[in-house]
C-alpha cells in the first residue's frame, strides 16, 4: 500500500505539481520534516553513521547518482555508504536546502538543492571531493507520530559543456 502511495505522489508531483503543496501538512509536520533535514546535516558532519541510519525507515530505498543500482532497506543503506571496507571517509560540509514540502498527514516529500564536501583518507594520503546537486526525499509518518526518509534520489549537477 505505501508503494503505491508514494508512486502517486510522485506521480502527481511531476505531472501537476499544484495538486501539491504544504497546505496538506500541518505546521508541526513542516517544521519535523525541515527539523528532519536538518539533522541529517548535523548527523553526517559528525560522523554519526548510526545518527544517520535512525532518519531511515527499515525498508529506505536510496537511488544514488547517475541510474546507479538502487539500495533497500537499512541493509542496501549501509552496503552504500557505510561498507566496512571502505577508506575512511568524512564528510566536512553538507548543506541540505530545500525548495518544496508537501504531502499529506502519512507521506510527504522535499525537493531542494544539497551542497557536500568530503575527505578520503587511503594509504596516508587524504582526498578532498565535492559535488553540488540536487534531491528529492520522500517520508513516511511512524506509528509514534515521527517522520523519517524511505526513498531518497540525489545528483549532482551535470557540468556544462
Amino acid at each position: 500500500m505505501h508503494k503505491r502511495k508514494v508512486l502517486a505522489i510522485l506521480a502527481a508531483w511531476l505531472f501537476c505539481p499544484a495538486l501539491l503543496s504544504a497546505g496538506n501538512l500541518s505546521p508541526r509536520d513542516i517544521q519535523d520534516i525541515r527539523d528532519i533535514h536538518k539533522r541529517y546535516e548535523e548527523t553526517w558532519l559528525k560522523g554519526d553513521a548510526d545518527g544517520v541510519r535512525a532518519l531511515f525507515t527499515e525498508n529506505c530505498v536510496l537511488f544514488p547518482p547517475h541510474g546507479d543500482t538502487p539500495r533497500i532497506g537499512q541493509k542496501g543503506l549501509n552496503e552504500f555508504w557505510f561498507p566496512p571496507s571502505a577508506p575512511p571517509t568524512r564528510i566536512t560540509r553538507l548543506v541540505v536546502i530545500p525548495q518544496d514540502i508537501g504531502g499529506d498527514e502519512q507521506i510527504a516529500y522535499v525537493w531542494g538543492t544539497d551542497e557536500v564536501a568530503w575527505t578520503t583518507t587511503q594509504g596516508g594520503k587524504a582526498t578532498a571531493s565535492s559535488h553540488k546537486g540536487i534531491f528529492l526525499n520522500v517520508l513516511q509518518k511512524q506509528p509514534d507520530g515521527k517522520w523519517k526518509i524511505s526513498h531518497h534520489m540525489w545528483d549532482d549537477a551535470v557540468a556544462l559543456k
